[in-house]
């Protein structure tokens, strides 16, 4: 019975993730190139709004290329481990160990998605003036946290 729990949490957990990161996917793209959106071309916006001369967009453009191509890699690695997890979880009677190990390498292979989205995000401010810095980190702070600001319980600062 404990067993069966702890599978239907985390099959819900896995449901939970996928469509929130659909949602976030879709207003991405929406947002951020889909044409069929009504949106831009892909970094336009960003040139956009923080008013980046050629070179800046030049530099941009190189480092966003790079940048997609490993995370297009990695997200195929992480998807493939999210599949393998759920095969496992799809078995008769699969050993939580082999779960725990799965999750272990998922939270790894996550845990190298966000070090490279800051690296890359450390790589492009340091293309910018420090007015366009201040812009910068104001638009991928209202992607975050699309409210401007975090909830109490999670937050150090207190919710500010």
């Amino acid at each position: 019975m404990k067993r069966r729990l702890v599978i239907l949490g985390v099959l819900l957990l896995i449901a939970i993730n996928i469509s929130a990161l659909a949602t976030v996917g879709y207003r991405w793209k929406c947002r951020y190139g889909g044409k069929a959106c009504g949106g831009c071309a892909p970094g336009e916006y960003i040139c956009q709004q923080l008013s980046l001369s050629d070179s800046q967009k030049q530099n941009m453009e190189a480092y966003r290329k790079v940048f997609t191509e490993g995370m297009d890699r990695k997200r195929g690695i992480l998807n493939h481990k999210r599949n393998e997890l759920i095969d496992l979880l799809s078995q008769p009677n699969p050993k939580p160990e082999e779960i725990d190990s799965l999750l272990e390498e998922i939270g790894a292979a996550q845990t190298e998605l966000e070090k490279d989205v800051v690296n890359h995000i450390l790589q492009e401010k340091g293309i910018l003036n420090p007015e366009q810095q201040k812009k910068f980190l104001d638009l991928i702070k209202g992607r975050l946290l699309p409210e401007g600001k975090c909830e109490k319980v999670m937050c150090p600062s207190g919710g500010k």
